[in-house]
């Protein structure tokens, strides 16, 4: 799998009615990685409408992978951040 290098990286995630409840942490975490590792400036974090997926909730995408990641926890979204943003 390739890693993200381009300037304009995107992670999304829903803020659906049900996404948006239980999506705190994992957003909270990953905005403190990308400010930790620099990356804040090349890949961004950004909300999308409610993506169908509430019975996954929360649900994050990561645009560079074309890849919808389902129940994201604080702790998976480290695992989702080192495989996809750290080379």
């Amino acid at each position: 799998m390739s890693k993200c290098n381009s300037l304009d990286d995107v992670i999304y995630f829903c803020d659906g009615k049900k996404c948006c409840r239980y999506n705190e942490e994992a957003k909270s975490c990953i905005k403190s990685l990308l400010s930790e590792t620099g990356l804040n400036k090349s890949i961004s974090l950004e909300k999308m409408k409610c993506q169908g997926m509430c019975k996954s909730a929360p649900v994050f995408y990561i645009d560079s992978e074309k890849k919808y990641k389902k129940e994201v926890t604080k702790k998976k979204a480290k695992k989702i951040f080192d495989k996809y943003f750290i080379a």
